[in-house]
């Protein structure tokens, strides 16, 4: 006599959104986090639409939205991809803050305010590189972390790490102001810098609230207004690329509008670090 083995949520396949329908969804299959398989397919849903699965990324979007920001437009450039992490990323935070703070500093906070858990949904807005998504991954394997960003090249990045870290990821290009999620279906919320960038910021902060569940949690690092002269000249440049810098104050409420409240707090120089609840 046999007995079938049950599902480990790693087995468990992404439940998907069809785009414009709630009653339709693609099924991802597990393979597909599988960064090392380069996972090729096409799944679809009941409605009949199709989503395609090219070289481990999930296209659930092709090309690109038409509302962007010009820095979010620099994210498609294939060398700002490769060197965004090791470049840019790496030092980013000791040097806007202008305090020494390490990438794996930053990956230590993450995982001991965000607590990643076995068999949660956990997904990384924006996700560039998927540094986020990547250290959840490291503290809790058997996880479902999903990388969401619409540039492929950092997709592409961000599939090449994963391989090198020896973790498992869905990658999706997707619009995160957008998300294709059923409400309450997350666990984990993450966001390493990207608010400042999207286009609409309260929009991705709403569709945050919908998607993640009563008891979630929402790690997020993002950019205040600068105080310094020379940060007031520098962020004045990056508002030109459509950057938006707010004061704590302003963020604060802006969290608030949204649906959630702050938990805990790091502020070093311009850079917050928050760890976000959802209001009741």
């Amino acid at each position: 006599m046999t007995h079938d083995k049950k599902k480990t949520i790693t087995e468990e396949p992404l439940i998907l959104k069809a785009p414009g329908d709630e009653r339709n969804f693609f099924e991802i299959p597990a393979q597909a986090a599988d960064t090392a398989s380069e996972f090729n397919g096409n799944v679809l849903s009941a409605g009949g639409q199709n989503c395609e699965i090219r070289s481990g990324i999930i296209h659930l979007i092709d090309g690109k939205p038409s509302d962007i920001t010009l820095a979010q437009q620099s994210n498609f450039i294939p060398a700002t991809a490769r060197l965004y992490e090791e470049q840019w990323r790496r030092r980013s935070i000791g040097f806007i803050s202008g305090e020494e703070f390490s990438l794996d500093d930053e990956r230590q906070l993450l995982q001991s305010w965000s607590l990643p858990q076995p068999g949660e949904l956990v997904l990384d807005l924006g996700c560039s590189t998927a540094f986020y998504a990547r250290s959840a991954a490291l503290k809790a394997p058997e996880s479902r972390c999903v990388a969401i960003d619409i540039s492929e090249p950092m997709l592409r990045q961000a599939r090449e790490k994963a391989i090198q870290e020896n973790v498992k990821l869905f990658l999706l290009k997707a619009d995160v102001s957008s998300l294709p999620f059923y409400a309450g279906s997350a666990d984990l919320l993450l966001c390493g810098g990207s608010l400042n960038e999207f286009a609409n910021p309260e929009k991705v902060l709403y569709e945050s609230r919908r998607v993640i569940k009563p008891d979630g949690r929402f790690f997020m690092m993002h950019l205040l207004r600068a105080e310094t002269i020379a940060g007031k000249l520098s962020q004045k440049v990056s508002e030109v690329g459509g950057i938006s810098f707010w004061t704590e104050k302003e963020s604060s409420a802006l969290f608030s509008k949204s649906g959630f409240r702050i938990e805990r707090s790091l502020k070093l120089g311009a850079v917050m670090f928050s760890l976000l609840k959802p209001e009741a």
